[in-house]
């Protein structure tokens, strides 16, 4: 095939990485000229890359519905660069049931697809088959002047070269190209433990849970998402069976070959179910928070504790008070004084709802929502006490939007996407951006949580004795010689093993990323800082296009990352694409594959042809169109 000189590398070919390749084939036949080759790096397949690749277990499920999974741009999205649309994963569902030949899928996974619908929460297995498939589409759809090679190696230092850059991998010098975008996810800290008996943060499939036997007594310490994958591959991934009763409860059928599992964390209590939805969820309306936004914005940086919070939780209160109104309407006096009183904010909100919800019963307590465990009696069974806590967010659950609860943490959850582009890139003053993560950390625990059958597992395995509830305040010591792990409310205890089933937050400084640590040494790379000074966990880059800023704080031309690495300046980077949200996944994918474009047509020169022969890479094809 012919190619010419220009080339851009794409490093990194998971979702971000196959959404970055989609933008630069869609933004190229009108920024560039002439003939490209995208050069891709990734160790583990594309379009999945290492988190969705194959062979995990079916058993593992996301916690987002097919309907809301894509990597295609649509009519919401505003970008610079042409709208191509794709099907998400409920539509590419129907798609391959219908057709069998559009995927060459296992039978297992075809059987999944076929009962997928758009409410469905899937299979990590299945998410990843269709993540390779848009893959391939969209490199089939490629226009025949641009050419996409895929090297399954780890990129492990880029230095300039030229008006470009060389690339290394892992198996050595990969050549120079023109310029470079950085879609690397989330990157391994160097300071984490090193024991024998812990099993480090990671990827729970990533996780080598082998030297915990049967009956062992360990530990898991995080109450989120990877605790629910860790509890599924040491109980269903062992042979284990979930029964279930005729109230929808379900009883467990141990195989024999479990451990005993001590859970615990920070907070104590497992993230929340997510409300059973009927269809795909909604998104809230937000009238406090978004009518305000315009005004913030214009005069950022604000304090997010005094100006932005509050407006929050007025939100939040209004939704949950509004469904209470719907639902059981004697429960409320002059429901729709009580709903203006939160639009208005003229009276204080306490009093607001004395006068208006008589019962206390009714009443919603965010605090509480957020740390249900402070007002149970300190000499109560914690363990019985956080089974509860589950029992009763699993029936609240099933009520879903009908739960005035649910409707207000479904609320309080969602501010986060709503708040980018006003807390992105210094719109928090410092000194309160603090009480920013920790109010990320808690609308987590009220919206990140998992699908209402993870915490009937969970109350199945509690009964069955497999796993109990450390509580809040978990602490380890960890000695040459064993592992004792504690709480709070619970007393110390030697465990055989502890699994951290929770990620720490990836840093700059403490990089384990060989690529970004070499960035660094090159001064490349530098850390973003907040107005006072202080250093982010965040790699600095320009906000308009992902360009990274070296250490003497000029842009480097042609190199630019998006993503995760930039979660403290860009903010909200760690959800994927959600179809009909505007994105800013794929704004943000689009904006760089453009502006590396553009760095790429102002430096090339004519063209040099050679036939170039890559039989391990992929290329445009006749493949899918989509």
């Amino acid at each position: 095939m012919a190619v010419s000189d220009a080339r851009i590398a794409v490093i990194g070919a998971g979702v971000r990485g196959t959404v970055l390749v989609e933008r630069l084939l869609a933004n190229a036949p009108a920024l560039l000229d002439a003939p490209l080759r995208i050069e891709v790096f990734d160790p583990y397949p594309p379009g999945s890359g290492r988190i969705w690749r194959a062979g995990q277990r079916p058993e593992l499920i996301m916690n987002t519905v097919a309907a809301q999974s894509t990597v295609f741009s649509d009519e919401t999205v505003r970008v610079a660069g042409p709208v191509q649309p794709g099907p998400t994963l409920a539509q590419w569902c129907e798609l391959v049931s219908r057709d069998p030949a559009v995927a060459d899928l296992p039978d297992d996974v075809r059987a999944e697809a076929a009962r997928t619908v758009d409410g469905t929460c899937p299979s990590r297995l299945l998410y990843g088959h269709y993540l390779r498939w848009c893959f391939t589409a969209i490199v089939g759809a490629a226009p025949p002047s641009i050419t996409v090679h895929v090297t399954a190696e780890r990129v492990v230092d880029l230095h300039p070269a030229g008006t470009g850059f060389r690339v290394r991998t892992d198996a050595g010098d990969r050549g120079e190209v023109d310029a470079v975008i950085l879609a690397a996810g989330w990157l391994a800290r160097d300071d984490g433990p090193r024991h024998p008996r812990i099993v480090a943060p990671d990827n729970p499939i990533d996780q080598d849970l082998s030297a915990i036997g049967a009956g062992d007594t360990i530990a898991v310490r995080g109450l989120g998402m990877g605790f629910f994958d860790t509890v599924s591959l040491l109980t269903e991934g062992r042979g284990g069976l979930f029964a279930e009763r005729g109230d929808g409860t379900l009883d467990y059928r141990p195989s024999g070959r479990e451990p005993r599992i001590l859970a615990g964390s920070g907070r104590g209590v497992p993230y929340r179910a997510k409300p059973v939805f009927d269809g795909v969820p909604t998104f809230p309306a937000q009238r406090v928070l978004r009518a305000a936004l315009p005004g913030l914005i214009a005069r950022r940086p604000v304090d997010f504790t005094v100006d932005v919070l509050p407006l929050i939780e007025r939100d939040a209160l209004r939704d949950a008070y509004e469904t209470l109104a719907r639902v059981r309407p004697q429960a409320v006096r002059d429901a729709a004084a009580l709903l203006a009183g939160f639009v208005s904010g003229a009276e204080p909100i306490p009093a607001l709802v004395a006068a208006h919800v008589p019962d206390p019963a009714d009443r919603i307590d965010l605090a509480t929502a957020a740390d249900p465990l402070r007002a149970s009696a300190r000499d109560a069974g914690i363990d019985a006490v956080i089974a509860d806590v589950v029992a009763r967010d699993a029936a609240e659950a099933v009520a879903g939007l009908d739960s005035p609860l649910k409707a207000g943490l479904h609320s309080y959850q969602a501010a986060r996407s709503a708040l980018i582009d006003l807390v992105a890139f210094g719109g928090l003053t410092p000194d309160s951006y603090p009480a920013y993560r920790r109010f990320l950390a808690t609308a987590a625990s009220f919206g990140s949580g998992p699908p209402l059958l993870r915490p009937r597992q969970l109350l199945a395995l509690h009964r069955a004795g497999i796993v109990t509830f450390l509580g809040p305040g978990m602490r380890v010591d960890a000695g040459d010689d064993a592992v004792r792990v504690a709480g709070d409310r619970h007393p110390p205890v030697e465990v055989s093993a502890l699994v951290e089933a929770w990620l720490p937050p990836q840093t700059v400084e403490r990089t384990a990323d060989p690529l970004l640590s070499a960035l660094l040494t090159r001064a490349l790379a530098r850390p973003w800082r907040h107005a006072d000074g202080a250093a982010s966990d965040a790699v600095d880059i320009r906000a308009s296009d992902g360009a990274l800023i070296a250490a003497d704080g000029s842009v480097v031309a042609g190199l630019h990352s998006i993503g995760v690495p930039h979660e403290d300046a860009r903010v909200y980077t760690l959800i994927a694409p959600v179809p009909g949200t505007n994105s800013p996944v794929l704004r943000e994918a689009d904006a760089a594959a453009g502006a590396a474009l553009r760095h790429v047509a102002a430096r090339t020169e004519p063209f040099a042809h050679e036939e170039l022969v890559s039989p391990e890479g992929l290329t445009r094809g006749s493949g899918p169109q989509y």
